[in-house]
């Protein structure tokens, strides 16, 4: 990522927290280990401005000379998630507000709005004197923005907030008709006659809200973000040498990271927790859950960095509680973001804070600073991933894509009907695709998205259209005419870009497209049963929500019928050819049992199967370059597994050829070069 052929490594680092005697021993310690990269003052800002408009540049100076001469590179960040308390005491308007009013006070972080004008003047000026003191600093290769934008909080309604909404949709609807218009605000007297009685969401009966106005708030929450984004971004590109790399950190709700990337970044960086997937019950494939979040990451950055990557357990004193990673998890998870597409790898974080909320939140070395298990397996990790030549420049392979947009993410949050599918859908997909080896692409819905993007997939599964847009509608029904298989789920095509409900048939748009016309339908209680429904004689299960399908063309087929309820004998999944293609309708969320019939009609079995076979509880990943496939395998279980190689290989471990049946240990990867 950092001009090399090789992926590189780093670690977060703290010198504020620690004795200056303490920092040549890390940075020494570091070098040996294998750690080539820093990152270092995301919540240093009083370190640079005790006082208001004092600054202070001293204490950085002498770490980053000390780093000069171990020539470790640096990624510098702006302070801007955690305000020094002259600020937020000074001027509490910069504070952030909850939906019931109360404010977030001094002394965590993330405690500010965006929409403040003194914060946003704060923000220049911090930003701007770092970039003069440090932009041509030649230790520092790439500028992290703040930290974790939106984590702890995501909506704002501070003063400050209701202000720039009212000026956001004063600009996008230009007057009070077209606004009153665009949010139905005939229903409970809520149409407005005066620019001033605009506001945010506020405080109301049952926490409701009218919903069109809340899909605009959320947009304005993520136009907040990357506004904020983008002024820092300007003045650190004004102020560094082309070469220089800008990017943030973390995937947090209400933000458009494809936009935020489009406009801002270089690149986005994932933090990567994977012992939190073990803390839900639920999820089935624990920390290969993680798989699914790097998968999305990818969707905004096909090449991404990973700048907080787990190395201990962790937990504040008074939230979170993960377990301390198994001997062997810390390399597993290391090459789960790899083989995922991380270029970067930079672990959280050196040595575990000794004070404060994180104090739980291990790094690579405890409180004690001695040498332990998880530092020799980073240096073995490291020094395993330095074999392997070029896989920086390689890609993740997928023949299936998942589609997801950003307008429909956000108004299904807030929508009791639809919210429960697509996070039961998303969730069965993954784990489906997992278990079948069918590595799959997330792929965001955004306005450079063409069909040129689309083709190369075999099948685009989409799991709840709920809103539609013509833009949208285009695509989809180009890449089927074109040849592609598409396969929507339930409750798509209802909605129109304002979240309101048209007088059209549903799916509006794209009857065409599917052959059908939905006339009745029915939501199951408490989202947790199905009805079944025979698929080509085989039993399904059609789960949480039934859309009860009418064909309407000579081109489609009923592929599914439901068999019990009202509606039994009704059409439950649909197939309708359209130009070379052919579009799938599914009445229903996605579940393992009817996801497996639509894969086994499109005739989509493990995509790599004729290689190699392997057991459902390891994952498959491929990169690919030029002139090289990496084949990942990677085994989650703590037991032994048998994996078969039906080619020959070479074990980029020892750079010897393999094949036939070997034997995977617990928690252990293997990675395969083959020359295409």
């Amino acid at each position: 990522m950092f001009g090399t052929k090789k992926i590189d490594f780093g670690v977060c680092y703290y010198p504020e927290h620690w004795p200056k005697e303490l920092w040549e021993d890390d940075l020494d310690r570091m070098i040996l280990t294998g750690i080539e990269v820093i990152r270092i003052a995301e919540f240093a800002w009083s370190k640079f401005e005790l006082e208001e408009n004092i600054f202070d540049f001293t204490f950085f100076d002498e770490f980053l000379e000390l780093v000069s001469k171990k020539d470790i590179k640096v990624i510098f960040c702006t302070p801007t998630a955690t305000p020094p308390v002259w600020l937020t005491e000074r001027y509490p308007e910069v504070l952030a507000v909850e939906y019931d009013g109360s404010v977030h006070r001094h002394g965590m972080r993330r405690q500010y709005n965006y929409n403040s004008p003194i914060y946003l003047e704060k923000t220049k000026i911090i930003v701007e004197k770092l970039v003069e003191h440090y932009g041509h600093n030649k230790s520092i290769i790439g500028w992290q923005i703040d930290n974790e934008l939106n984590c702890v909080t995501n909506e704002f309604y501070a003063e400050a907030d209701h202000v720039e909404f009212r000026k956001f949709v004063k600009n996008k609807y230009q007057n009070l008709v077209k606004l009153n218009e665009a949010w139905g605000t005939n229903v409970w007297n809520q149409t407005y006659t005066d620019w001033e009685e605009v506001f945010l969401p506020r405080y109301a009966p049952r926490k409701t809200t009218n919903p069109h106005l809340k899909l605009d708030a959320t947009r304005f929450i993520s136009e907040s973000v990357l506004k904020f984004t983008s002024i820092q971004s300007e003045i650190i590109r004004k102020g560094v040498d082309k070469d220089i790399f800008v990017t943030t950190n973390g995937l947090f709700k209400n933000i458009d990271y494809n936009k935020m990337v489009q406009d801002s970044l270089d690149f986005i960086t994932y933090d990567n927790y994977p012992t939190f997937g073990l803390l839900d019950k639920s999820n089935k494939l624990k920390d290969r859950r993680w798989s699914h979040h790097l998968s999305k990451t990818r969707a905004i950055s096909s090449h991404f960095g990973i700048m907080e990557q787990q190395a201990g357990p962790g937990g504040w004193v008074n939230h979170h509680k993960a377990p301390t990673p198994k001997p062997g998890q810390l390399r597993l998870w290391t090459f789960q973001a790899i083989a995922h597409g991380a270029d970067f790898i930079s672990y959280f974080r050196w040595r575990t804070a000794p004070y404060g909320t994180e104090i739980y939140w291990y790094g690579i070395l405890g409180h004690d600073n001695k040498d332990n298990r998880r530092l020799l397996e980073v240096k073995k990790t490291i020094n395993d991933v330095k074999k392997i030549e070029n896989l920086n420049n390689s890609d993740y392979q997928s023949e299936i894509a998942i589609l997801h947009d950003y307008d429909n993410e956000w108004d299904s949050a807030y929508d009791v009907w639809t919210g429960p599918l697509v996070e039961n859908s998303e969730r069965a997909l993954f784990e489906t695709l997992q278990q079948n080896h069918i590595p799959f692409n997330y792929v965001n819905f955004s306005n450079t998205l063409s069909i040129n993007n689309l083709k190369k997939y075999k099948v685009i599964f989409v799991p709840h259209l709920t809103i539609v847009k013509n833009s949208m509608v285009k695509l989809l029904k180009r890449y089927t005419e074109e040849g592609g298989k598409l396969v929507i789920g339930a409750r798509s095509g209802y909605k129109d870009e304002n979240g309101k409900c048209p007088m059209l048939t549903m799916p509006i748009k794209m009857t065409d497209l599917f052959g059908i016309e939905i006339n009745d339908f029915t939501f199951l209680q408490d989202f947790d049963s199905s009805r079944q429904a025979s698929f080509l004689d085989k039993k399904i299960s059609m789960s949480d929500f039934n859309d009860i399908l009418t064909p309407i063309s000579s081109s489609c087929k009923t592929l599914a019928t439901y068999t019990e309820d009202y509606y039994a004998g009704e059409a439950a999944i649909t197939v309708n050819s359209y130009g070379k293609g052919q579009a799938i309708y599914c009445g229903s969320s996605f579940n393992q049992s009817n996801i497996s019939e639509i894969l086994t009609y499109f005739n989509i079995t493990a995509t790599f199967e004729k290689m190699i076979k392997l057991p459902n509880v390891c994952e498959i990943a491929v990169r690919e370059n030029e002139y090289e496939q990496y084949i990942f395998v990677l085994n989650y279980s703590g037991d032994p597994q048998k994996i078969q190689l039906i080619e020959e290989f070479v074990d980029t471990k020892n750079n010897k050829k393999i094949s036939g049946t070997i034997e995977l240990v617990g928690y252990d990867v293997l990675v395969l070069k083959k020359l295409k």
